[in-house]
């Protein structure tokens, strides 16, 4: 009779050692797209961060070029009035290409400040979303590692509390993981 009960024992651990091993492909499987989506995450996170401080650059530059061609101006304007007509002219031209060049530089809808200004806001916007993502997917990634370890354990001590657990923690990483895509800030910690 015991070896009738040893047999059915045997076949039971069996049973959960390949339970065991599905869970732990399937988990290793999302962990695998996790870290992938953490790496571009990631890329995306430096990329914008790199193009936001290139904009952010050019909004410097366009900064002082504008306030040179003010500055410029204003001196311009001070000066005694051209002894000749030729030298007047010549005069209200430099004027009116300073005035129009410190227009240039902080109102043009393409190159302008303002717009090199707005376009630097969306890449920081989208830098801090990659960095939220980024955190997500890493914290998806350690639940999951967590949830392989557990289930891996679980076939070495044929212990099931702890495959018990491992679901526990893949659920939570596969959990993590959709929310990094579908809000990242919320599960972010």
């Amino acid at each position: 009779m015991s070896t009738v009960h040893e047999a059915e024992e045997a076949a039971h651990v069996g049973h959960s050692n390949k339970h065991a091993a599905l869970v732990i492909a399937v988990l290793a499987a999302t962990l695998a797209v996790c870290e992938q989506q953490a790496k571009h995450a990631e890329v995306t996170l430096t990329e914008t961060a790199v193009l936001a401080a290139d904009a952010w650059s050019q909004y410097q530059a366009k900064s002082i070029r504008a306030a040179a061609a003010h500055d410029l101006g204003s001196v311009t304007a001070s000066m005694d009035a051209a002894a000749t007509p030729e030298r007047a002219a010549l005069r209200q031209k430099v004027l009116k290409q300073l005035a129009d060049d410190e227009v240039h530089y902080n109102k043009d809808p393409k190159t302008g400040k303002e717009a090199i200004a707005e376009q630097a806001h969306r890449y920081e916007e989208e830098r801090a979303t990659a960095m939220e993502k980024s955190h997500s997917l890493d914290n998806a990634a350690a639940a999951l590692d967590l949830g392989i370890v557990l289930a891996t354990a679980s076939v070495i001590t044929s212990a099931g509390p702890l495959l018990v657990f491992a679901y526990v923690m893949g659920i939570l990483g596969i959990v993590l993981g959709v929310g990094s895509v579908i809000a990242p800030s919320l599960f972010v910690f």
